[in-house]
């Protein structure tokens, strides 16, 4: 009998913001093919029967290709193992969780995909940052900064001068060159708020309050992975609370009681 594939999303990097099901889903896992980003104490998480495989992609090194991601996926599920795919974030947003829950539902691979907390959102909380708020911001926007084949994204460059709006940037701080030229060419302010927030909701996490005249020195300053945050809801980290890691002591097995 063919196996199964779970697409795991697994949320920022604190593993109590895995949600229930990603847990019960990781508790079962014969195979578990992980993501560069993923936190150790997630990774404490799989199963010691499990056979671990990492097959996470560091920018400008790719442990595998795709299609030999997919071709393992595959592989693994078709010999009767149970096999997830654990990913950072959600699975669905800037990942390749769709090309891979596309290849085995074409396989015969009966596949469940799990959602998980996105950076886009839990970055910018965790920064005292609130994407919208009545009065500051009526809307957000998330995008990529980075396009295959190693391309940078500007296309959403404009929604910089919305009004009322909050633009959310994933994988843009090695282009904040480009993006900073792009967008005062484009007539945007170079006192638009920036937040570069770093390591979201780990035990180094830290965020930099900036400006977009600013952004090119200020990222040469953050660590990585790192989201921007543009607009005026980047001053309400004066005022709101910060997200805050606790160490981990406890038992994550959903029968335990310790």
């Amino acid at each position: 009998m063919n196996g199964k594939l779970y697409l795991i999303g697994c949320g920022p990097g604190d593993a109590d913001l895995l949600t229930l099901k990603a847990l019960k889903s990781i508790e079962k896992l014969d195979i578990a093919l992980i993501d560069h980003l993923l936190t150790q104490e997630i990774i404490d998480l799989i199963p010691s029967s499990a056979k671990i495989i990492f097959v996470g992609k560091e920018k400008g090194k790719h442990s595998f290709p795709q299609e030999q991601i997919n071709t393992m996926i595959s592989e693994y599920a078709l010999q009767g193992y149970t096999v997830g795919r654990l990913k950072c974030g959600d699975p669905y947003i800037f990942g390749r969780g769709t090309e891979e829950a596309i290849y085995a539902s074409s396989h015969g691979i009966e596949t469940e995909v799990i959602p998980g907390i996105s950076s886009a959102f839990s970055g910018p909380l965790s920064a005292g940052i609130a994407p919208t708020a009545r009065g500051v911001s009526t809307g957000v926007s998330v995008v990529s900064a980075h396009l295959s084949g190693d391309r940078v994204n500007l296309t959403w460059i404009p929604m910089l001068g919305v009004e009322d709006h909050t633009t959310i940037v994933l994988m843009g701080v090695s282009r904040t060159r480009q993006i900073v030229k792009e967008a005062l060419e484009k007539g945007i302010g170079a006192a638009l708020p920036v937040a570069i927030i770093s390591n979201a909701t780990t035990a180094i996490q830290s965020t930099i309050i900036t400006t977009l005249g600013e952004l090119v020195t200020a990222a040469k300053e953050a660590p990585k992975p790192a989201i921007l945050v543009f607009g005026n809801v980047v001053n309400l980290a004066e005022i709101l609370p910060k997200y805050r890691y606790e160490p981990k002591e406890v038992c994550y097995d959903i029968t335990c009681e310790g």
